[in-house]
């Protein structure tokens, strides 16, 4: 049976490691709208069958053998390789920014342009000419500010991308407590980012990330993925000077 066409984009978004370490990240989950239910619904008998903590996260990994993170870390593996939903990862080296540049917040309002660039050039760019986006980030200061920058994403996604004026459906912030695919979306997130700055890990968080760098040996963190990659995407932002209002990084 065919796949039902997809009107809507449904695109997860995240951030990781914005105060301690060299590189901070920003990643985002595309899925399209008639396989949110089914995911959603995996993602909860995962943690039916397994228990663990309320929310599961890179954060909370404990030493288990019936672990819901791997089975969460599976879940995402399968997903993206089948391509029943995109991953894309924004990784920038923090501290070579100016971040008193970005805003009386700093290295929050930093983060936001960051979660901004990666809208522009990954949703917008990748899904912005074909379905309308329903963007959902993980509630908090760092993507507050989001919401009220949907007409400067309209404008920036139709000069750089061709993507249509009116794309974007909704930008709504999420509880990720309550959001399965933001739970989903995290694990991987904090495992590729704590990799990424070659981090001492120890414990779970140690025998997590060797797990989902085992299920991706191929990826090279350091580098880029081609243009058109959509499934997996890798981006090593070079700062370029001070952060403007539109892209900048």
């Amino acid at each position: 049976m065919a796949k039902p066409a997809a009107k809507f984009v449904y695109f997860f978004c995240d951030e990781s490691s914005y105060v301690d370490d060299e590189f901070m990240a920003v990643a985002g989950l595309a899925i399209p709208d008639y396989e949110l239910q089914a995911v959603t619904d995996e993602l909860a008998d995962i943690k039916k069958q397994l228990g663990g903590p309320s929310e599961t996260k890179w954060n909370a990994v404990k030493s288990r053998r019936d672990s819901a993170h791997k089975a969460f870390v599976d879940h995402f593996h399968a997903g993206v390789t089948t391509g029943r939903f995109h991953f894309h990862i924004r990784f920038a080296p923090f501290d070579k920014y100016d971040h008193r540049l970005s805003g009386p917040k700093r290295r929050v309002d930093t983060t936001s342009k960051m979660h901004f660039q990666l809208l522009l050039h990954r949703a917008l760019r990748f899904y912005g000419q074909r379905y309308k986006l329903r963007i959902r980030p993980d509630n908090g200061d760092c993507t507050a500010a989001l919401v009220n920058q949907i007409d400067s994403l309209h404008q920036w996604g139709s000069h750089h991308h061709a993507a249509a004026t009116d794309c974007i459906d909704s930008i709504e912030p999420r509880d990720s407590k309550r959001e399965l695919l933001l739970q989903l979306l995290d694990v991987p997130l904090g495992a590729f980012t704590a990799i990424r700055n070659d981090r001492q890990l120890v414990g779970p968080k140690r025998e997590l990330a060797d797990y989902v760098a085992a299920r991706f040996p191929d990826k090279n963190l350091k580098g880029n993925t081609p243009a058109k990659e959509m499934r997996f995407s890798i981006w090593n932002a070079i700062p370029s000077g001070a952060p403007k209002r539109g892209p900048w990084g």
